[in-house]
């Protein structure tokens, strides 16, 4: 490895499987050692790797604050195959290819070509780190096999692999508190020694980015970026970081209307779900009128709704009106991989009514569903069966976290595991594929896992998995079992009733049994995190229901006969909470 192109690599394990892998030497060497520095690093260690020497209490002090989140760099495979197939040798988990608008923009720049005729994709691939976090390799990709006979094709990649242009370090800012992201932002650019490097609001995300470089290169060889991603808008600091003058006097007024018209977005997403339209996008329809003509509407009223999604991240118009289908807008069409147009039906129907009445349970501490329905949900749903499948369907687009959940088990001894209210067998069957020598037993209510048996053979693990009708208030849990499962369960009842599953369970075992509960958890600090949205979602549509802080699930677990001995953070805010019977 050349010191003068590589920063020292920490000893990859994966070194010796790149060759024959589909991508060039140099990428997948520089690959190698970003994966090893994502891995190795603390918020701290990462600090100090991008930062010119600025001293421990510097670094200390910014990562209190702050998150080591991804790294990411630019790299030239032959084609999309290719890089598929390098990582495929790595043990990290790559997510579909998506666009980068960013990127692009650069290079086509650097290239002297219409940002149009240039295709950058972003991967992002999730691994576990040495302190058990998950975090990312963010790969830009730009394919050779594509771009035959550009010209300065050859100079750009040299150029890239040898100084590194689009390489960066990323971190998160715990909070959103205006003093934290002064005090923050003041440390980079004074005792950090860091200069502005752009940035931006995204509101489709609620973030503000900012971009920070300095001149030179870390000891270790890598090239002094970063990127600061803050959660929610904030003008002043990103109009003073860009070198121009806020332009946004109207600003508050502005965020109320946008929190006042959140109901409008719902259902603008909800109508566009039901009407089946991303479906027919993907399918290769792209004007109003053709999609007019083939969802049965009018054409004048999609166009309105259609530009409204398009505002607001859905979707994108080109200049002769026809529009596209953004990343975050193919989630609404039915067949593509994670996506999530159950979830908006359901956001749009039953939960969206049961809203209606926020201010009842406010007042009165009654369930706003039971208000508007006349009945629990749990009840409502056993007896209106079109409802409850949708209810079913939603959960389960709304579960894409799940296959990160073996990660964070040890499953090496594992023969047989329970899973406790466990639906359709989703999670199940994503720990029995992490473990072909165990075997299953999905226990849950007689009309819930009716719809188990389909999901559990097109994931191939029918013949792995018993089915056992019960209620975790009333009948025995399956005994007998190294591992219980309690995925999204606790948070839909109070303590009283939470106290009675954990003691349902821990009647059935013996002491060491292990116990991973999955749940979105509370922060202490972070207010982007989704925890507080869906804990209000909770309160409205269960009677009892809540999300918790850890140290609230650990009481609960103590009080039962548990003793939580980790937490192992998933995508979507949620978390592994590991604990054994004592």
């Amino acid at each position: 490895m050349k010191p003068s192109r590589m920063p020292a690599s920490t000893g990859s394990q994966e070194t010796g499987v790149v060759a024959n892998a589909g991508m060039h030497p140099e990428d997948a060497e520089r690959v190698l050692a970003m994966l090893d520095l994502v891995r190795a690093s603390t918020a701290a260690h990462a600090f100090a790797v991008v930062l010119p020497p600025s001293g421990a209490d510097v670094v200390q002090a910014l990562a209190r604050h702050c998150r080591f989140a991804h790294g990411a760099l630019l790299v030239f495979p032959e084609d999309h195959d290719a890089v598929l197939s390098f990582l495929g040798t790595l043990d990290v988990t790559a997510d579909g290819r998506k666009s980068s608008v960013v990127v692009r923009d650069r290079l086509a720049r650097r290239l002297h070509m219409p940002a149009g005729e240039l295709e950058v994709g972003i991967l992002h691939c999730a691994t576990t780190c040495a302190d058990g976090r998950q975090r990312e390799l963010e790969l830009f990709v730009l394919e050779r096999q594509a771009m035959r006979g550009v010209s300065g094709l050859d100079q750009l990649v040299a150029s890239e692999r040898l100084h590194w242009h689009e390489t960066h370090l990323a971190f998160e800012l715990w909070a959103c508190d205006e003093v934290v992201l002064r005090g923050v932002y003041d440390t980079l650019v004074g005792t950090g020694g860091m200069s502005p490097d752009g940035g931006g609001y995204n509101q489709h995300l609620n973030v503000t980015v900012l971009y920070f470089a300095a001149e030179g290169r870390t000891s270790q060889g890598w090239p002094r970026r970063l990127e600061l991603t803050v959660p929610g808008e904030h003008g002043a600091i990103l109009a003073a970081h860009l070198g121009r003058p806020e332009l946004v006097p109207d600003r508050p007024a502005r965020d109320l209307l946008r929190l006042m018209t959140g109901a409008w977005r719902t259902q603008a997403v909800a109508a566009f779900a039901e009407l089946g339209v991303a479906d027919h996008l993907l399918d290769g329809l792209t004007s109003t009128t053709e999609l007019a003509a083939a969802t049965g509407t009018e054409a004048d009223n999609l166009s309105r709704l259609m530009r409204y999604l398009a505002s607001e991240g859905v979707l994108t118009q080109d200049q002769d009106g026809s529009y596209a289908l953004t990343e975050v807008g193919e989630l609404l069409a039915g067949g593509v991989n994670g996506s999530l147009r159950d979830l908006a039906l359901l956001y749009g129907g039953a939960f969206y009514h049961s809203f209606e009445a926020l201010a009842h349970t406010i007042r009165t501490g009654e369930s706003a569903f039971l208000k508007m329905f006349g009945e629990a949900p749990f009840d409502y749903f056993a007896h209106h069966p079109d409802h409850a499948r949708l209810f079913e369907r939603g959960m389960a687009a709304g579960s894409s976290f799940l296959t990160a959940v073996p990660a964070a088990l040890d499953l090496t001894t594992v023969r047989v595991v329970v899973d406790v209210a466990g639906a359709n067998g989703r999670l199940l069957s994503e720990i029995l594929r992490a473990a072909p020598g165990a075997r299953g037993v999905l226990f849950d209510r007689p009309h819930v896992i009716e719809a188990a048996p389909e999901v559990l053979a097109g994931l191939g693990c029918a013949d792995r998995c018993d089915l056992v009708a019960g209620d975790f208030f009333a009948d025995p849990v399956p005994s007998g079992a190294d591992l219980y499962l309690l995925s999204r369960i606790l948070h839909d009842w109070d303590d009283d009733r939470c106290a009675v599953i954990l003691a349902n369970i821990r009647a059935g075992i013996t002491p060491g049994t292990r116990l991973a509960v999955v749940e979105r958890p509370v922060p202490a600090t972070d207010s982007d995190s989704l925890a507080f949205s869906y804990d209000v979602h909770m309160m409205v549509n269960n009677l009892g229901g809540r999300e918790r802080t850890v140290a609230e699930y650990r009481a609960l677990l103590h009080a039962a006969g548990f003793e939580l001995d980790a937490e192992h953070p998933l995508p979507l805010d949620m978390a592994v909470l590991l604990a054994r019977a004592v």
